[in-house]
């Protein structure tokens, strides 16, 4: 399964910026650097196994092995992209989500809420740092600034953090319409989201999605097995690449 490539050279593997993960019979890769989705099906996308670490494991019965100039033509558009490295080979981050099984609810505590210039004005700022990174970083980056930003794993943890997260997430939902729709504004709409959270002290995971037939990508906010931003019957038909 791991044999070498022209001899005992170091093994190929998947770039530090590019996220994986296997669905509807393809290999989806996303490179963050350039914000562009690259998918590798059929009997390639199970035969690169062979030769790149980090690549999603899949199903080989009935694929013939694959022959070093085979592996060395699949191969090299995705050198030529940038997407595979030669460089020592790093732990690939681990996707852990929980299933989403719940939808956040916030409809009946909104016309209860009030809300005032210190709630417009925290709106306004997240939403504009989220304009301000999808204009001028990379989703690498978005990412790395999304990342750190997070309380160490012993940091401890608000046992108000489930009421305080409602009713933020009630006057994020209460603000939104005088400002944008998330319609069609996914990736916007999660990250401003993200930012107005964590100047309540409160850090979700922000995940981006991907499904086959036909392609789409899709982003979202979730708690938990919790979805904040969306309908988690949808967000199901997502195979998540990235959580950040």
């Amino acid at each position: 399964m791991h044999s070498a490539i022209n001899g005992p050279s170091p093994r190929l593997c998947l770039a530090g910026h590019v996220r994986a993960c296997r669905v509807g019979g393809q290999v989806i890769l996303l490179d963050l650097l350039h914000g562009r989705y690259i998918g590798v099906g059929g009997e390639a996308a199970q035969r690169l196994g062979d030769a790149i670490d980090g690549w999603p494991e899949g199903d080989l019965a009935g694929v013939a092995p694959a022959r070093g100039a085979d592996v060395a033509r699949l191969i090299g558009p995705l050198r030529a992209q940038r997407l595979l490295t030669h460089h020592t080979c790093e732990p690939r981050p681990v996707i852990d989500i929980e299933e989403p099984a719940r939808s956040l609810d916030v409809d009946d505590a909104m016309a209860a809420t009030r809300t005032g210039v210190r709630d417009l004005r925290r709106f306004l700022q997240a939403a504009g740092v989220a304009g301000l990174w999808l204009r001028w970083r990379s989703m690498h980056g978005i990412a790395s600034a999304v990342a750190a930003r997070r309380p160490r794993p012993d940091h401890a943890v608000d046992g108000n953090a489930v009421q305080r997260l409602h009713g933020a997430m009630t006057t994020y939902e209460k603000l939104r319409p005088l400002v944008f729709t998330a319609r069609d504004r996914c990736l916007f709409d999660s990250l401003a989201l993200m930012n107005f959270l964590a100047g309540e002290r409160l850090f979700p995971s922000w995940v981006i999605g991907v499904k086959t037939g036909p392609f789409r990508a899709h982003s979202w906010v979730q708690s938990g097995d919790l979805v904040l931003n969306d309908q988690h019957e949808n967000v199901r038909r997502f195979k998540p690449i990235l959580v950040v």
